[in-house]
């Protein structure tokens, strides 16, 4: 089993793992890259972004521009250690 920092239980971790899973592969392939370059910008932020986000998975900053508008996503620890719960769960199906 990992170090869990965020969570107090496995079972916390194990509940925000499922709650990831349900928000389906798009949500996850967000997070994933995320997590993997630690900060990403985008000039838009999908619907699947704002959802990570209202969960608790990421972190979304808007910066508006002289000339338009670009976001940062930074992972959250709820959503790493979630998504590090979520590899473990499925590499052992």
């Amino acid at each position: 089993m990992i170090d869990l920092f965020f969570f107090e239980t496995e079972a916390e971790a194990i509940a925000a793992a499922h709650a990831l899973e349900k928000l389906g592969g798009r949500a996850k392939k967000i997070l994933s890259e995320c997590i993997q370059h630690q900060i990403i910008t985008r000039k838009s932020v999908s619907e699947t972004a704002r959802t990570l986000e209202s969960e608790g998975f990421i972190f979304i900053k808007e910066f508006d521009g002289l000339f338009d508008k670009s976001f940062e996503i930074r992972p959250s620890l709820f959503g790493e250690e979630a998504m590090d719960i979520d590899l473990l769960i499925h590499n052992h199906d």
